[in-house]
């Protein structure tokens, strides 16, 4: 049984889903079970605070029933050793910096995989899978060595539902033109709380990153902006003409995700959200422009892919 800790929305929810995948791939043990308490405690489907695996055609698991943290409760005793020293290690670097932190957070995994414990902290971003009665997966899971399942999550990460009627017209025109989703979030990365870790795309990163793409000089380009904060997007970032379409949020999380991951370009902002829409778009010759950095701390993502056209911002 592979257990694995939940949290987050659908683009948090997707990372362990795809970390827990990997290990049952590589591992050969189909038994997936998911510790959704955290995002159950704070219920909300409006606000994408459910079990979002449930819109999509993943393969099936349960629900971890246990109380208390699973790293601990199901853990057997050479795991709970392995964990209380990764636990120091992590308790002695609390005060360093999050660049300070991801380093850190590689020392040991090797020996940890080996037990079937994967701790895929920020910082990490290969493991060494090995098949043991019980494995488990915790941490944000943000990774990148997850492209290796690419073609598979692919599949798997497809509505159940059909497009929705109001979105075929949409759809059509995404699939008929050299279409480029701007993904732009905006919401609790620029409340004060957070604003001086993720405040990273600005106005003017949004405007390079048209340009970037129109001086590519492709046929048909039209921009499909997506945000939680369309009016902001009207308002602040200066798009105009027949070639820009901002999309309506009025519909489910699965519903955008579908026509983010339909378009054959990307102009991505510093969110997992929007980074999952082109990892699961198909197109073939598609171009990423991305910040080069996705927050203010220090940290290099390994989301940021080599291939990307990375913008200074």
């Amino acid at each position: 049984m592979i257990y694995t800790e939940m949290n987050g929305r659908c683009g948090n929810q997707l990372f362990h889903y795809a970390v827990a995948r990997y290990v049952s791939i590589k591992t050969g043990d189909p038994n997936l079970s998911f510790d959704f308490k955290k995002v159950f405690a704070n219920y909300d489907k409006q606000q994408g605070r459910y079990d979002v695996l449930t819109d999509y055609q993943t393969v099936p698991y349960s629900y971890w029933k246990g109380t208390g943290k699973l790293l601990f409760q199901e853990s057997n005793l050479l795991q709970k050793a392995m964990i209380i020293s990764k636990s120091l290690g992590i308790y002695l670097f609390r005060s360093r910096s999050r660049a300070a932190k991801a380093k850190e957070a590689v020392i040991g995994q090797r020996l940890l995989n080996h037990f079937g414990v994967y701790w895929v902290r920020e910082g990490v971003d290969k493991i060494w899978p090995h098949q043991r009665k019980k494995s488990i997966v915790s941490g944000p899971c943000e990774v990148s060595f997850i492209y290796e399942i690419q073609d598979i999550l692919q599949k798997e990460i497809q509505p159940k539902a059909p497009v929705l009627p109001k979105n075929i017209g949409l759809i059509n025109k995404i699939k008929n033109s050299n279409s480029v989703c701007v993904s732009v979030r905006r919401g609790d990365f620029f409340n004060n709380q957070n604003a001086k870790s993720f405040a990273v795309c600005t106005p003017d990163y949004y405007r390079m990153a048209k340009k970037k793409l129109e001086n590519k000089k492709l046929k048909d380009l039209i921009f499909f902006v997506f945000s939680d904060d369309i009016d902001w997007c009207k308002k602040e970032l200066d798009f105009n003409g027949s070639n820009v379409i901002f999309v309506s949020q009025d519909m489910p999380v699965y519903e955008t995700l579908r026509l983010m991951y339909t378009c054959k370009h990307f102009i991505l902002s510093n969110s997992t959200f929007s980074w999952w829409g082109q990892f699961l778009s198909r197109a073939k010759n598609k171009l990423v422009v991305s910040p080069s950095r996705w927050n203010n701390d220090g940290y290099q993502s390994k989301l940021i892919q080599k291939n990307w056209i990375l913008i200074n911002c």
